[in-house]
């Protein structure tokens, strides 16, 4: 029998840390602080420029991109030694391209009055001709060990979102989603094996979505929210997610985007904002626009001069930030028969590798994606190996399949975004302590200077792929529009390249509601 390969991935990025630079006396003041660091540089370590990107991600690519086709000089510097960001893809040993990060697109048609008639990320692979496949919504669910699913499990679902929609709509707190399950599983006197089925769709659908625990939730902004979306039905990439950051760098100048720059510090709030990175580089410009993932800012791992305002502070720590890791097992043959799309597992501990996907459907490899989040993804990440983690996978699997010897899988992949440097996590979800003024603050600038974007500022798709795109798409347009950085002759050369006038009403209108209420 051929050894199973277990890889365990990380970005091997060089961390290249500075002795004196950083070294500063805490009883000066700010300014003399930065000032003196400024002389320790060579002038040939300070590169100047318009915008100054930080993070490589769709957000950060977006908005590059935007402000380039409009002339703006934009430099995109990334901490990690690739771009993509919490996008990362990368092809097996037997052909498989798998998505460690994000992984399909949310909808493909608008369900917003008024909005966008389409997701922008299946706009741009329809564009640059990505092969997809489509996941039906009547081929979601299976329930394993297979007699152990109620028929109506589905139903139950269904009117528990009905049951919190209605107790949230005059809700003066919001309560977490914890809270209303136990009041409706009680409400229904589930037996104990219905009780384990209906916290098991429960772990799957929202959990999952959330990346961390029904108790940590805030229902009343999550139904309030989550009607914001692109339809129902999900399409994977069969290319990965990363043909999609292909096509939004295809056109980037070398130098534009320059990997391996850990920022450290940035000051605003003077003539050129200034930006210092861990290999000395300084980088100076008179907007910034930080994508970095929420985990890092509330990681503190970038010093800030002058200190952030408290009620940006205060929305960095609110918002919810959740982990969800995947152990990718594959197969030289399939010994699973279901055709359907998610597998769930029906037990006293759904929260242990409880979440499914049989990416068969739309690789046509054999393949399992197992999803754990939360607290047991942490778990997991700091307490297991590689090795044992594929153990103990094989071990639930096995329980879901009883009448089926499983085999070593002949390769396998673990993630672990909670301890990556850049992210600290995986992505936002509506916390029982944030308000709604915190997911607008997120998203608001600092001293019009320093700009924010990614999926946890996009208070309409926080989370979501095309959340983190559409942000970078939205500080775009604050700076050329808002900020006025748009030439006046520029015209847009394409279809492809331009914004819509009606979207960029609506974008606009959202940036001066902002400067209105706050």
């Amino acid at each position: 029998m051929e050894a199973i390969t277990i890889h365990h991935i990380e970005d091997k990025t060089h961390y290249a840390f500075l002795n004196n630079v950083l070294k500063f006396d805490r009883n000066e003041t700010e300014d003399n602080r930065f000032s003196e660091s400024k002389n320790l540089f060579d002038s040939s370590n300070v590169t100047r420029t318009q915008v100054l990107i930080i993070g490589a991600g769709l957000s950060g690519l977006e908005a590059a991109r935007l402000l380039r086709e409009n002339g703006v000089k934009t430099i995109v510097i990334e901490g990690r030694n690739r771009t993509g960001g919490r996008i990362f893809s990368l092809r097996t040993k037997n052909g498989h391209m798998i998505d460690l990060g994000g992984a399909w697109i949310h909808g493909i048609n608008g369900s917003i009055p008024g909005g966008d008639l389409t997701n922008p990320i299946w706009e741009i692979a329809r564009a640059a001709k990505i092969p997809t496949r489509s996941t039906p919504v009547d081929d979601l669910l299976a329930f394993y060990p297979a007699n152990q699913k109620p028929s109506n499990v589905e139903e139950w679902f269904e009117d528990f979102v009905d049951y919190v929609r209605e107790e949230t709509k005059m809700a003066t707190d919001d309560a977490s989603f914890e809270y209303y399950a136990n009041i409706f599983a009680n409400m229904r006197n589930f037996t104990v094996q219905e009780r384990y089925a209906f916290y098991s769709i429960l772990h799957t659908l929202i959990e999952g979505n959330e990346a961390t625990e029904l108790d940590k939730i805030g229902a009343k902004n999550y139904m309030d929210i989550t009607g914001l979306h692109y339809g129902e039905e999900h399409v994977f990439h069969e290319t990965g997610f990363k043909a999609i950051i292909d096509y939004l760098t295809k056109d980037v100048k070398s130098g534009d985007i320059r990997l391996e720059q850990v920022v450290t510090r940035i000051s605003y709030n003077q003539e050129l904002a200034e930006v210092l990175t861990a290999n000395g580089h300084v980088y100076q410009a008179d907007f910034i626009l930080l994508t970095v993932p929420l985990g890092v800012l509330k990681a503190r791992k970038i010093e800030f001069s002058p200190p952030l305002p408290e009620w940006k502070l205060n929305a960095i720590d609110r918002l919810g930030y959740g982990i969800l890791d995947k152990a990718i097992l594959l197969w030289d043959k399939a010994w699973w028969d279901s055709t359907n799309y998610y597998f769930m597992r029906v037990s006293s501990t759904p929260k242990l590798f409880g979440s499914w996907v049989n990416a068969n459907k739309w690789h046509d490899r054999p393949a399992l994606f197992c999803f754990y989040f939360g607290e047991e993804a942490y778990k997991m990440e700091t307490t297991l190996s590689d090795g044992q983690v594929v153990t103990a996978v094989r071990n639930v699997l096995q329980e879901m399949f009883p009448n089926v010897t499983i085999p070593m899988p002949i390769d396998s992949y673990i993630t672990r975004w909670a301890q990556d440097p850049f992210s600290y996590g995986s992505y936002s979800h509506i916390s029982v302590n944030q308000t709604h003024a915190d997911m607008i603050h997120m998203s608001e600038p600092v001293s019009n200077q320093l700009l924010f974007a990614g999926e946890a500022t996009a208070t309409q798709y926080y989370g979501f792929s095309h959340g983190a795109f559409l942000s970078g798409r939205r500080e775009a347009t604050r700076l050329l529009y808002v900020y006025g950085l748009l030439p006046d002759q520029t015209v847009p050369t394409s279809r492809s390249s331009a914004i819509s006038s009606f979207h960029m009403m609506v974008i606009i209108s959202f940036i001066c509601l902002q400067l209105v209420l706050y």
